[in-house]
């Protein structure tokens, strides 16, 4: 049985979705004021939050973005109810904070079904001292998306002064050697052949560059994107995140098992855009694909990289 605590200052839908989460084997406290809302959470975190958008004084977007502000709750799991069914109302909701959204009107089972999928998510990342996973991904190439998965990886290292690994998840070519100016004796292709990997095989596959950043290696050569599969994906992010205080992912500009699974273990993402039409529109349907295969991306933001001095938009 979880905690969960439902804000929404309509008081019959706020009874209404109390009772299918009862229904569900929950507790729940029922919460009609935004703003007191807010101030709860800080002083008895729940489990979970089922989170209405339009409400008076604070939106349910501004509750969200609060919240993955404030130290203490901000990993608390959000659902978000909307009346607005429009697919920008629901990226909305994502790049909030939220973690999964639903429109209303919404079946009791359906609630359900949404609540204990996230406190499954939920649970399943409570690893001790666990470390933070952050994913660049796009489906368009030459963005800059490896220069900024580079770049921000070698600042949390500089900054820091912890242990930071940058995972480059593409079949072939792999440019972050390059970036770093290094060389790459292992890759994770050495990882495929294996049935789990432990973290001292992991530990000699990576190399390091001189500032102390680690590097799992993008194989030279063309190697088949089924070696680079879902199991060996979350092996690899589940033992970087007990070991490093960040794991920055570089993704291909593909849709495969292994940049779904790094985006659903990831605890926060950036798909990189440039300012240009094709660009622009790439990254709207990938954002509807995710959207309508029910694969919402865990504080998504969008980052607009501007490759070239004079960009068409």
């Amino acid at each position: 049985m979880a905690k969960i605590y439902v804000i929404d200052d309509d008081d019959q839908l706020l009874r209404m979705v109390g009772l299918m989460l009862e229904r569900g084997g929950h507790s729940v406290k029922l919460i009609n004021n935004p703003q007191d809302g807010l101030e709860t959470l800080k002083i008895d975190k729940p489990d979970l939050l089922v989170l209405d958008v339009m409400m008076p004084g604070m939106s349910g977007h501004d509750i969200a973005r609060q919240i993955r502000l404030t130290p203490g709750i901000d990993d608390l799991p959000i659902l978000v109810l909307t009346a607005r069914s429009q697919e920008i109302d629901k990226a909305t909701a994502l790049q909030s904070g939220a973690d999964d959204y639903l429109s209303k009107p919404v079946t009791s089972q359906e609630l359900i079904e949404r609540v204990d999928r996230l406190l499954s998510r939920h649970s399943s990342k409570q690893t001790p001292h666990g470390g933070t996973v952050i994913a660049f991904y796009g489906m368009r190439g030459g963005v800059g998306r490896t220069t900024l998965a580079v770049n921000l990886a070698a600042a949390l290292r500089r900054v820091s002064q912890k242990e930071v690994c940058l995972v480059e998840w593409t079949p072939s070519c792999g440019q972050a050697v390059a970036h770093l100016r290094i060389q790459a004796r292992s890759t994770w292709a050495d990882l495929a052949a294996l049935d789990s990997v432990q973290w001292e095989t992991l530990k000699n596959r990576l190399v390091i560059h001189n500032t102390g950043l680690r590097l799992l290696a993008a194989p030279k050569l063309p190697e088949s994107p089924d070696k680079l599969s879902d199991g060996l994906v979350r092996n690899v992010l589940s033992l970087l995140r007990e070991k490093m205080l960040f794991t920055v992912v570089d993704l291909p500009p593909v849709y495969n098992p292994a940049v779904a699974a790094t985006l659903e273990e990831c605890d926060m993402a950036f798909q990189v855009v440039t300012p240009d039409v094709v660009s622009v529109q790439t990254a709207v349907y990938l954002t509807d694909f995710l959207q309508k295969n029910n694969k919402p991306v865990r504080q998504q933001s969008y980052v607009l990289n501007e490759v070239t001095p004079n960009p068409p938009l």
